[in-house]
């Protein structure tokens, strides 16, 4: 399925944060708020997330790095973990510390 992006205006720029969703932009990837990471999708627009304000967006937020011709996804609300494949057929993405941190080819459409 095809990704939606939109910046997040709240925090720094040079680290590209992304808020990233799905179905349009209808649907967004968040880490959840608790203490620990909770990775799922919600039910909240890219845009309302955009025009809110940094604590409402920060869960749905993850920097992203460009290395050579792939990028990886850093949570913003859980530094240190990034976005990972599912380790088996069927399984969803998760949230994984280097080296277990999936390195994404992405394609604009």
């Amino acid at each position: 399925e095809p990704i939606s992006v939109v910046p997040n205006r709240h925090l720094e720029r040079r680290r590209c944060p992304l808020i990233v969703g799905i179905r349009g932009g209808t649907r967004a990837l968040s880490c959840g708020t608790g203490p620990e990471p909770r990775l799922g999708l919600e039910d909240v627009g890219l845009l309302e997330l955009f025009s809110g304000d940094k604590d409402r967006a920060t869960p749905f937020t993850f920097y992203k790095t460009f290395g050579g011709s792939t990028h990886t996804f850093e949570a913003a609300a859980f530094p240190g973990l990034f976005l990972s494949t599912a380790a088996g057929p069927g399984e969803a993405l998760a949230l994984a510390a280097p080296p277990g941190a999936t390195a994404f080819y992405l394609r604009r459409k």
